[in-house]
């Protein structure tokens, strides 16, 4: 049986390598180097559509992550992609980590609005912080706040989602995210930067801590979770539209657990404080004629 480290590192060594690849055949098509709007304008298609058209983005991403946040162990899981938008509005950059949002307020380089998170695992009775609901052996948590995100030039990103732990778990998070992002041609998008993770202690001790009860069923000392940096990490996204209706998807994002985190006995016993995700996705945009 392979280690744990070794299982992390085959993780990672995966996924870098998808990227490479990815990376190599953009490079072969000789494609130069191109400012491209951060936020794309509508593909050549949907120019065609009326001002009372809708185009619809449809797809979806799988992925391949820990069981919950500090677990060692992975499981493959998935979640949709659904988007609708009017013909000459813009379409944003969507990384995998991001909250499923809705812009209220948007300018050629900024947008705010609403923004919900949903984190749920089937038979994971382990998970940290989430409820069991009935007898499906799903467990969930539904996060809803606010978010915020910059463009101070065409090629960097910054966000931040302020999330509160409505059902299943409690408390805040609050996720800081910001990219570098390059358009090597027009059909490719690449991303990188870091990413921080700040909680109060509600959260930290849904997902963390151990109470008297859970301390003698599952023979761990008793643990308080303390407010503060939850992670820190980074995160690494490829997009590659094979059609203009068509895109293909990829990413790679390790988190770090610190402080009162990775002092967590569920952390240091039974799991790890080095959390990497892969994702993959593909989606579809067609125009809707209403």
């Amino acid at each position: 049986m392979r280690s744990r480290n070794s299982k992390r590192g085959s993780i990672a060594a995966s996924a870098v390598v998808l990227l490479a690849i990815m990376l190599t055949c953009g490079e072969a098509e000789g494609a130069l180097a191109q400012d491209v709007s951060p936020s794309a304008t509508n593909s050549t298609f949907a120019a065609y559509a009326s001002t009372s058209d809708l185009i619809v983005t449809i797809g979806g991403w799988g992925n391949i992550s820990p069981e919950f946040s500090g677990s060692s162990r992975y499981d493959i899981g998935g979640s949709p992609i659904i988007d609708i938008r009017h013909p000459g509005s813009k379409e944003w950059l969507s990384l995998p980590k991001d909250g499923i949002d809705y812009e209220l307020f948007e300018t050629d380089n900024f947008r705010a609005g609403p923004v919900g998170n949903l984190r749920w695992d089937f038979g994971n009775t382990r998970d940290r912080g989430l409820k069991e609901i009935g007898n499906t052996g799903v467990d969930l948590s539904l996060e809803i706040g606010a978010f915020v995100e910059y463009w101070p030039a065409s090629f960097w990103r910054t966000r931040l989602e302020a999330r509160n732990a409505v059902y299943g778990a409690e408390g805040w998070v609050f996720d800081f995210s910001t990219d570098l992002v390059w358009h090597p041609s027009s059909k490719w998008t690449l991303a990188a930067g870091p990413r921080l993770s700040i909680a109060d202690s509600d959260y930290m001790n849904a997902y963390y801590g151990i109470t008297a009860g859970e301390s003698q069923n599952l023979h761990l000392a008793k643990y308080d979770a303390s407010a503060g940096v939850r992670s820190t990490g980074a995160g690494l996204y490829a997009e590659y539209k094979v059609t203009d209706q068509l895109t293909t998807m990829a990413s790679l994002e390790y988190e770090r657990l610190v402080a009162s985190a990775a002092d967590s006995p569920f952390v240091r016993e039974d799991g790890s404080p080095d959390q990497f995700t892969i994702s993959f996705g593909a989606k579809y945009q067609f125009v809707w004629n209403r």
